[in-house]
This record gives structure tokens, sequence and C-alpha cells, in this order.
């Protein structure tokens, strides 16, 4: 699944106010379409870790998602508005 950015700011939300453990499936999402975009950091590798602690991770999430807006391709919304 790729995210829409509105999607990952939801998601950000969602992770914010229930923790990152109820939305598992959704941060290994995260994690696929980081690797997928080629954002290279090892932030992505601290995300997918179960074992780190959710603290450490909600952090990742964060700094992952930034490099995915980043390294994501225009969006047609945007290529249409110019």
């Amino acid at each position: 699944m790729t995210y829409s950015n509105a999607e990952l700011n939801q998601l950000a939300w969602a992770i914010d106010s229930d923790g990152l453990a109820r939305h598992e499936a959704a941060a290994g999402a995260v994690v696929e379409q980081a690797r997928s975009f080629g954002v290279e950091t090892p932030l992505v590798d601290v995300l997918a870790d179960r074992n780190m602690p959710a603290p450490v991770r909600e952090r990742a999430f964060g700094k992952v998602v930034n490099a995915i807006v980043h390294a994501a391709p225009a969006s047609p919304e945007w290529a249409l508005a110019n």
C-alpha cells in the first residue's frame, strides 16, 4: 500500500493518539513504502524493528514519513494544479 501525504498525516495522528502497537500493520506498510521510494536511512530499520522501544520507533516514524514526503514523486493533483 502506498499512503498519500494526507493519509500519512492521519496515521501520524492516530499513532500519537493510540500508540504504535495499535498500528503495526500500517507501520509495516510505511516501512515498505519508504524502501520502495529509495529512502536510505537507518531509521527505516528502527521503525521496522518491533524489539525497539515504542518511543524510539514513534520518533523514527516521524522522520521516515518526512523522508517519504520529500522522496515521493509529484502527485497527480500537484501536476494538474501547475
